[in-house]
């Protein structure tokens, strides 16, 4: 009887086995079900989208979950198989954010992929899906940093907006003009398509200077960062978490204070050239799949992946910043605070929270219920000269923000406001982006008693 047992065990393994190899064997072989497409960045497109997709299907009960390469060059596909051999796949095209946009308009895609807001155009182009600035289609997946690079020997530490402006148009063309070694520079930037090549021309080069014709151009981030670490007159801009062997600069906006791209100043966007990184959903009849996935992207656990992949996530931790220069008023009424990884962010000329907001308010509650303490809304205007309003509009601001956490269930008591009204200015650009960098409120938190806060 115990032999029988022992048999009839053994042949179920061995059932149980082939069963197995016949489903690896599947992963390969039979055509999958495609659930969605994701089109555009290729910051976005190269790590970050196939693993966040990877860890939305495990966390669907799919196993034998791989990222492949395909036969198209930044072209990615996400397989998996679940128990019942259903066979499926995610396709993650990375060729820049622009082609995320037009992948939508021709039907070719379920979701873009932006690292850069949606423009005008492209917007109006593709209402047919609603209105993708909404908060119903637009989502900030993570937050990263363009990292201007140069070559880990290079004498210099920082560099200021307008110098790398001036370098990437050529009117700077030698290290010893900004006080480095006797050696010409050799510029390297991203291609057309690029989203990061659009915010840094948009946030560095502006309208006033054109990118220099003999700048080296590259589609990927990690292929131009490793030719600026083996080049010693080399400089570049790449994402945050490309930048490799080579080694990111300080940057100042103007009489700004230059900051280096790190967790803290990214996280709050207050480097100079800090960014966000989009998915944009269609509203009108969305892919099930696709909107399935874009809540497990935003969620705690989903962001907790953006960390992993060396951007910054937007759950919400306490830091430890360092204050040197700043106004002694300010700093007596943060101190003992930790300075939280968020910044709230509004509409140009209101008190209206942005998209990344609304989220970050429920972020932010649900910070405070799992480390209770209070919280200090220190709120700031726009930078646009003398104006005898900014201290209360800075301060209307901070209010907005007690009262949207409020709404979120979270006792008036527990939070104060400030308003600073147009000082300590991140950024001395007048341009759109420059100025809802300024416009903003800060968010300082101190723990109760026995509350162990994270330190940098």
């Amino acid at each position: 009887m115990v032999r029988l047992l022992l048999v009839v065990m053994l042949m179920a393994g061995v059932t149980s086995l082939r069963a197995s190899e016949q489903i690896a064997s599947n992963l390969f072989v039979d055509p999958p079900e495609v659930l969605f497409t994701i089109q555009g960045s290729n910051t976005i497109g190269a790590r970050l989208a196939p693993e966040l997709v990877r860890d939305w299907l495990m966390v669907r009960g799919f196993q034998q979950v791989q990222i492949q390469t395909t036969a198209v060059e930044n072209e990615l596909q996400v397989v998996a198989l679940h128990s019942s051999g259903r066979h499926v796949t995610v396709n993650v095209k990375a060729h820049g954010s622009s082609s995320g946009f037009r992948a939508l308009l021709n039907d070719e895609a379920d979701m873009a992929a932006s690292s850069r807001p949606i423009r005008k155009r492209e917007r109006l182009a593709l209402v047919r899906y609603g209105d993708l600035m909404s908060a119903s289609s637009e989502f900030v997946v993570g937050i990263d940093g363009i990292a201007v690079v140069v070559h880990p020997d290079n004498p210099l530490q920082q560099l200021t907006i307008d110098q790398v402006a001036r370098i990437f148009a050529g009117e700077v063309s030698n290290w010893s003009e900004l006080g480095g070694e006797d050696h010409p520079i050799v510029v390297h930037a991203r291609d057309e398509r690029s989203g990061t090549w659009d915010t840094f021309r948009k946030l560095v080069l502006g309208k006033a200077y054109p990118l220099t014709p003999s700048a080296i151009r590259f589609e990927s981030n990690a292929v131009l960062s490793g030719r600026v670490a083996a080049e010693r007159g080399a400089i570049g801009f790449v994402s945050l978490n490309t930048i490799g062997q080579a080694r990111a600069l300080a940057i100042a906006s103007g009489e700004a204070r230059a900051l280096q791209p790190g967790r803290l100043t990214v996280a709050t966007e207050d480097y100079a050239l800090a960014r966000r990184l989009f998915l944009y959903l269609p509203s009108v009849h969305p892919n099930a799949y696709a909107q399935d996935f874009m809540g497990f992207a935003v969620s705690q656990q989903g962001q907790s992946m953006v960390d992993h992949v060396g951007y910054i996530s937007q759950n919400v931790k306490p830091l430890s910043p360092v204050l040197n220069d700043e106004p002694i008023v300010y700093r007596e009424q943060v101190d003992r605070h930790y300075r939280l990884s968020v910044n709230f962010r509004f509409y140009e000329g209101k008190a209206r929270l942005d998209n990344k907001a609304l989220k970050d308010i429920e972020r932010l509650a649900l910070f405070l219920k799992e480390q209770p303490g209070r919280l200090l809304l220190v709120g700031f205007a726009e930078n646009k000269g003398y104006n005898p309003n900014a201290r209360l509009l800075s301060r209307l601001r901070a209010r907005v923000v007690r009262q949207a956490l409020i709404r979120e269930g979270v006792p008036r008591a527990q939070v104060d406001v400030l308003g600073f009204g147009a000082y300590l200015a991140l950024t001395d650009q007048q341009t759109d982006s420059g100025k809802m960098k300024n416009r903003r409120v800060e968010v300082w938190y101190r723990p109760e008693a026995g509350t162990v806060a994270e330190t940098l």
